[in-house]
């Protein structure tokens, strides 16, 4: 199992925007069949940061994802309104 963890700083004024923009990334990503979880957390101390949790259940099923047009479309709209970010991939130690 691989899991990501995908931090995004919202850019000034754009929450809602980010909120509404996500909405089909997720639903399109947890219908994947190699998805095992796939969640967005908002930070408690900055309404602007979030946080995506994802598991797959291996490089494969997150290649697919990278590939699946839903995530295509997602980072077509990421640069609008994302201000910085930074992802990171771990495995079961």
């Amino acid at each position: 199992m691989i899991t990501i963890v995908a931090r995004n700083l919202v850019k000034p004024g754009m929450r809602n925007e980010f909120l509404t923009a996500v909405e089909p990334l997720i639903a399109g990503s947890r219908a994947e069949s190699g998805n095992i979880s796939y969640d967005l957390y908002e930070d408690m101390a900055n309404p602007s940061a979030f946080c995506f949790i994802e598991q797959w259940r291996d490089a494969d099923a997150v290649a697919l994802h990278n590939a699946s047009s839903h995530f295509a479309e997602w980072m077509a709209k990421k640069s609008g309104l994302v201000e910085s970010g930074h992802v990171n991939r771990y495995v079961k130690a």
